[in-house]
């Protein structure tokens, strides 16, 4: 059985965001957090900024999305970008 993909949060220099540490089951679970805490603690637009990662199955991590507001980003229910 192959491994099931995990996502995580990158900062606007790409690499794990300090705030947003974790593995994510999801794309919406991740997006979802990254919206809920810029909303709330994001004090400015380079801190706001987040990308995300997916993992492969040989472990590593490949960027699913550029550093963006993470405001602007959206998904439909298969976890597609709108």
């Amino acid at each position: 059985m192959p491994d099931e993909r995990r996502y995580r949060l990158t900062d606007a220099a790409m690499q794990p965001h300090p705030h947003l540490d974790d593995e994510f089951a999801s794309l919406p679970e991740a997006l979802e957090t990254a919206i809920h805490w810029s909303r709330l603690l994001a004090f400015d637009p380079i801190q706001a900024s987040i990308g995300v990662e997916v993992s492969t199955a040989c472990g590593s991590w490949r960027t699913l999305q550029n550093p963006t507001s993470a405001a602007a980003v959206t998904t439909d229910q298969g976890g597609r970008n709108l």
